[in-house]
């Protein structure tokens, strides 16, 4: 399948009860906002371990969703653009900016198609986190643009969830049980990321998210094509929701399940 395709399946799919589905979890923004204000740290700190202080620095925040990291750093003083293709998660996030007293940067479109002048090389640092290179049939062009995006010296931070965990391990019983295939490279459908979210049965979304899950060696290689220099590569023990409720306490520190990506523009 084309990206534009891949692309058009997925914007549906994240245009359908997002909105609602951040104010389940978070409550309604003019909310979310104080609970950011009181600890702006808390939700970027495993990134603020990578970028010291960011008062004044630019960064983009790539496929940022309902905001609240962007809204985060923007607290911390840093200058901060959103992409996401998802109009439902922009509003949102304006709101929860509004609320929260700070001006973020938003555009709602897909990676590959914004706008040149949003492209420019003057970001210090470039972000991508959890669940988001699913969304692409070739990562090459998203590096490709991240590189585009920072300025000579610039940092780009990937963190997303294992490719151990998410394409090859699964637990049975009392078991860790290797039932996937690592090395499949089909696209998948799957439910829409926040279904689980709305508690309605008529706010569940219709629409399916279509997606390809890349290994380790896929994503190191593809951000390599791109000339950035990969300096790090941090490995993170299990997330124990990922986990059926009845997985023996403690298994998933037996496995990786996120990993972060540290890479200069040289």
């Amino acid at each position: 399948m084309r990206q534009s395709e891949l692309s058009s399946i997925n914007r549906a799919g994240w245009n359908e009860g997002a909105y609602q589905a951040w104010v389940n979890r978070h409550g309604l923004p003019k909310d979310y906002a104080l609970t950011l204000m009181k600890n702006p740290q808390q939700k970027v700190l495993k990134y603020l371990n990578h970028m010291g202080e960011i008062r004044g620095k630019r960064i983009a925040n790539l496929l940022g969703s309902k905001g609240n990291k962007a809204v985060s750093l923007a607290l911390l003083g840093a200058e901060v653009t959103v992409v996401d293709i998802s109009k439902e998660n922009s509003i949102y996030a304006m709101e929860l900016a509004a609320a929260a007293g700070v001006d973020i940067h938003y555009i709602v479109s897909d990676l590959l198609e914004i706008p040149g002048e949003e492209k420019k090389e003057d970001y210090d640092f470039v972000i991508l986190e959890l669940g988001v290179l699913h969304y692409f049939v070739d990562l090459v062009p998203v590096f490709t643009i991240v590189n585009k995006m920072l300025k000579k010296g610039g940092t780009f931070i990937l963190r997303d969830f294992h490719p151990m965990l998410t394409k090859l391990l699964s637990v049975e019983g009392t078991k860790m049980v290797a039932a996937g295939d690592y090395f499949g490279n089909c696209e998948i459908e799957v439910d829409v990321a926040f279904w689980k979210l709305l508690k309605s049965d008529l706010l569940h979304p219709s629409t399916k998210n279509r997606i390809r899950r890349w290994t380790l060696g896929d994503i190191i290689t593809a951000i390599g094509i791109t000339g950035l220099t990969i300096t790090q590569l941090e490995e993170e023990a299990g997330i124990r929701w990922a986990f059926p409720a009845n997985a023996p306490l403690g298994i998933e520190n037996n496995i990786p399940g996120l990993f972060t990506i540290i890479a200069e523009k040289k």
